[in-house]
């Protein structure tokens, strides 16, 4: 549907793409996840024909919108992309009533009056507000103004959806509610889109796939699980805030890898090629328990059970976010209630355990 092939862009002297490619599926939800300045807008805004690129091409339905084809240079008009853009900062006009924000596009479409009429009510209807079309704009909360941007992008009835941080402007107790409503309105339109987010969360409960994005470029793509799971380099993995660490593939022990980190022994599942080689290993938070006693059963055949003294402890809300020194560091969360029935204190002396099949592994270089 979307090819992205071999885009660069800078700004002055600051290189903002480098080398990009990334396809996006028809009638997908990608996500583009990653931190405030990694040029997940400006991708945007290049797909969209805000702006152009230094370099490369963008492709919509096997047709270039913006780059070559051969010799020929092409950059079609936004409003020629057939593209709707759904921005971080709510635009809309403050001077006009909802019903007329929304049929504003659709006047520039040469519709009858009737027509214009019809379409906006059942756009505004699609986003469950019908009842406020004689309302301004001012009168609306920060989620009903996302889903009036929302009925007014999707006026044009295009083939692709651009959401940048859409979630931002709602209140933040109404936000997990208006994600899954508005995951509801994107499957519903049945059309391709790429969606901007700097939220984990967030990402995993609105996509298909997620691209992680750093230093300009595509770090890691796949399903969302996938990506989670198994981060494929130290970037993807410390942005997603998974235990990471150094060490070395140091051999085989019953089919399983050996991995030496400062002198402590880890198991993963095997992966023989990568014996004799410096990795990176990652352990999600979540993976990681722990006990004041060596005898707990962990109900799992192939374990890691490693000595410790937990370090640092945060009472959250209904947790507690820990840090244990194992010889390398790893960090976990801790029910209140077991940290009282365990009686955790800082100092204490633990035993930590996290399965072999939750170690996931690659090669430091690649």
């Amino acid at each position: 549907m979307i090819k992205i092939n071999s885009i660069s862009k800078s700004f002055a002297e600051k290189k903002v793409l480098r080398n990009l490619s990334l396809e996006v599926k028809d009638q997908e939800i990608l996500s583009l996840l990653g931190p405030n300045g990694c040029g997940k807008t400006t991708l945007l805004n290049i797909i969209s024909g805000l702006t152009r690129q230094d370099e490369g091409n963008i492709t919509i339905d096997d047709d270039i919108v913006s780059g070559k084809l051969d010799t020929k240079k092409i950059h079609l008009k936004p409003s020629d992309r057939n593209i709707g853009y759904v921005f971080q900062t709510i635009s809309l006009f403050p001077h006009m009533r909802v019903q007329d924000n929304v049929s504003y596009g659709l006047k520039a479409l040469h519709l009858s009056k009737a027509e214009v009429k019809k379409k906006t009510e059942r756009l505004l209807d699609f986003v469950g507000l019908g009842e406020y079309a004689k309302f301004y704009p001012s009168q609306l909360s920060g989620g009903q103004k996302q889903r009036i941007a929302l009925a007014r992008s999707l006026a044009s009835e295009p083939k692709v959806l651009l959401l940048d941080e859409p979630v931002s402007a709602v209140d933040p107790q109404l936000r997990e509610s208006f994600r899954l409503e508005l995951k509801n309105y994107l499957r519903a339109l049945k059309i391709t889109v790429v969606y901007v987010t700097h939220n984990l969360s967030e990402a995993f409960v609105m996509s298909d796939r997620i691209a992680v994005m750093g230093n300009g470029h595509i770090e890691q793509i796949g399903d969302k699980t996938e990506v989670f799971d198994k981060p494929a380099s130290s970037y993807v993995a410390k942005f997603l805030g998974v235990n990471t660490f150094q060490g070395k593939a140091v051999g085989t022990h019953d089919g399983l890898l050996e991995i030496d980190v400062v002198g402590v022994k880890i198991l993963a599942d095997a992966a023989t090629n990568l014996v004799g080689k410096a990795v990176i290993a990652t352990v999600k938070l979540d993976s990681v328990m722990v006990s004041k006693s060596a005898k707990v059963d962990f109900n799992d055949a192939a374990v890691n059970v490693v000595a410790g003294t937990l370090t640092e402890m945060t009472q959250m809300r209904s947790n507690a976010q820990v840090t244990l020194d194992v010889g390398f560091l790893l960090k976990t969360r801790i029910s209140l209630s077991e940290v009282k029935k365990q009686g955790f204190t800082l100092g204490d002396k633990v035993y930590v355990c996290f399965s072999v099949n939750s170690v996931n592994v690659f090669s430091e270089n690649g």
